[in-house]
C-alpha cells in the first residue's frame, strides 16, 4: 500500500483471547466471548494481563455471571504469533484458570486484587513457545528526556528527568480486537481515546478513570497507551514543548464500558496493576495518591 512503510512495534503487544469453559468427554470447550490482554515480565517468567471478569467471568461490581450460558471460564486460549520459514502463522495455547479437576476446580491459577471492584487481573504463563514473537509492554512511565533524540539526552538538565504529564483530553490508545474480530490480525486494532475524567482524581474512591472511545465486547482486557508522535506537543505547566522523538507508555488495563448506552469507558491504572502483582512493577514504584491506603501493598 503507498506510503505504508512499517509496523509498529506495540501493534504486536495485544494478544486475541477466548475465554472458554471445558467440555466433558474431551469435545472442544464452550466459548464464553472474546477478550484481550498483553504480556509483562520477562522472558521464562511472563504473566497475562487482562481483566479480572473475562477470567472470572463474573461482573466485577456485583459478582453476576455474565454469560447466558451460566457458564464461567475455567481456561484461556491465547493467540500469539509464531516465527514461520514463510512469516507469521497463528500460534495457539491453552492455559487453565484453576487448579484441580472435575468439579474440585476451586484454587485459582490467576491473581487479583482484593477490591474485586477493581477489574484486573494477571495469569501467570512462564514461558513462551519457542518460535513466538516476544511482545511484552513496557512498565516503566516516559520522561521528558525521552523526548530529546538520544544523541542529545545527556546533555539535558535534570529537570528532564520528570515524567511527561497525563491530563484530562489527552489522547490515548486502546489496544485490541474489538468484537473479537482478528481481521487486522497479528496486529491489534487502535481505538483513540480522550481522557474524559480527570486521572489524579481516581474513580469511585479507586485507582483509575474514564476515557472517551468507541471501544466494543473483545477489548476488555487491553492495554491502554500513551503514543507521542514528533508532531504531538507535549504541554508542561505553562509551556509546550515540541519534541523530534517518538514516546510511548502504558497508562493501564482497559476493562469496558461503565453502561452499554455510553462509550465512556473504564481504564484501570499502572498502579492498580503493581499493587497486587509487584513482579512487574519498576524497581523504584511507589503508590501514586490516586491509589487508597487500603490498596498499597504490604511493606515490612
Amino acid at each position: 500500500m503507498r506510503g505504508a512503510r512499517s509496523i509498529h512495534t506495540l501493534s504486536f503487544a495485544a494478544l486475541y483471547i477466548e475465554a472458554r469453559h471445558r467440555s466433558r468427554g474431551g469435545a472442544d470447550g464452550t466459548l464464553l466471548g472474546p477478550a484481550t490482554g498483553f504480556l509483562m515480565g520477562f522472558p521464562g517468567s511472563y504473566w497475562l494481563i487482562t481483566a479480572r471478569h473475562v477470567l472470572s467471568g463474573r461482573r466485577s461490581d456485583n459478582g453476576a455471571i455474565m454469560s447466558k450460558t451460566g457458564l464461567c471460564p475455567d481456561y484461556l486460549r491465547v493467540r500469539f504469533a509464531g516465527e514461520t520459514a514463510v512469516g507469521l502463522e497463528p500460534l495457539q495455547e491453552e492455559y487453565d484458570l484453576y487448579d484441580g479437576e472435575g468439579d474440585y476446580q476451586e484454587v485459582p491459577l490467576w491473581r487479583a486484587p482484593e477490591e474485586q471492584r477493581i477489574d484486573v487481573a494477571a495469569l501467570h504463563i512462564g514461558h513462551l513457545p519457542e518460535t513466538v514473537v516476544e511482545a511484552p509492554m513496557p512498565n516503566v512511565w516516559p520522561t521528558l528526556r525521552e523526548l530529546w533524540p538520544a544523541d542529545r539526552r545527556s546533555q539535558q538538565g535534570s529537570d528532564q528527568d520528570v515524567d511527561i504529564p497525563l491530563g484530562i483530553t489527552d489522547r490515548l490508545f486502546v489496544l485490541g480486537f474489538p468484537f473479537g474480530n482478528t481481521g487486522s490480525w497479528p496486529y491489534a486494532v487502535w481505538t483513540a481515546a480522550p481522557v474524559a475524567s480527570e486521572p489524579l482524581a481516581g474513580w469511585d474512591g479507586l485507582p483509575g478513570f474514564l476515557l472517551d472511545s468507541r471501544t466494543r465486547e473483545g477489548q476488555s482486557g487491553a492495554p491502554v497507551v500513551l503514543q507521542l508522535g514528533p508532531a504531538d506537543p507535549v504541554v508542561v505547566g505553562e509551556g509546550t514543548i515540541m519534541h523530534e522523538e517518538s514516546v510511548t507508555g502504558l497508562v493501564g488495563i482497559y476493562s469496558g464500558r461503565i453502561d452499554p448506552r455510553s462509550d465512556l469507558g473504564m481504564v484501570w491504572t499502572t498502579d492498580a496493576l503493581f499493587a497486587f502483582l509487584p513482579e512487574v512493577a519498576p524497581p523504584d514504584w511507589t503508590p501514586g495518591p490516586e491509589l487508597p491506603a487500603q490498596l498499597h501493598p504490604l511493606t515490612e
